[in-house]
């Protein structure tokens, strides 16, 4: 009997948490469902946006006299960096590549001149 009790313990409970969560989710739906909380929430992203793009534009201007780099300059600077990068490569690769053309030049110019001296 006490197999049955603890079974019919652990179903109580399991039901008993079930109508707690579904409770619960309600709940939490029902406060986020309010319109006016959206209105809010846009009304505060729309001012942080706005402070944002201010304080933005002040760094800006305060970078020329102060002389630092803002974050623009150091996307620019990266952005240059990479470029540069993928230009040294092209220029390696072409350098081998007329590394190899003078090595095939000079054993195709050798070869009849080794056999001209046997």
């Amino acid at each position: 009997m006490s197999i049955n009790h603890t079974e019919a313990l652990l179903l109580a409970i399991k039901k008993l948490g079930t109508k707690v969560e579904r409770e619960l989710n309600e709940s939490i739906q029902n406060s986020i469902n309010k319109e006016d909380i959206f209105k809010n929430l846009v009304t505060r992203s729309e001012v942080t946006a706005a402070s944002m793009k201010k304080l933005r534009d002040a760094i800006e201007t305060l970078s020329i006299p102060l002389n630092f780099p803002t974050k623009t300059d150091v996307a620019n600077a990266a952005k240059l960096t990479v470029q540069a990068e993928e230009k040294m490569d092209q220029i390696d690769e072409k350098v081998i590549a007329l590394a190899r053309s003078i090595e095939e030049i000079k054993k195709a110019l050798g070869s009849p001149a080794e056999s001209a001296e046997k």
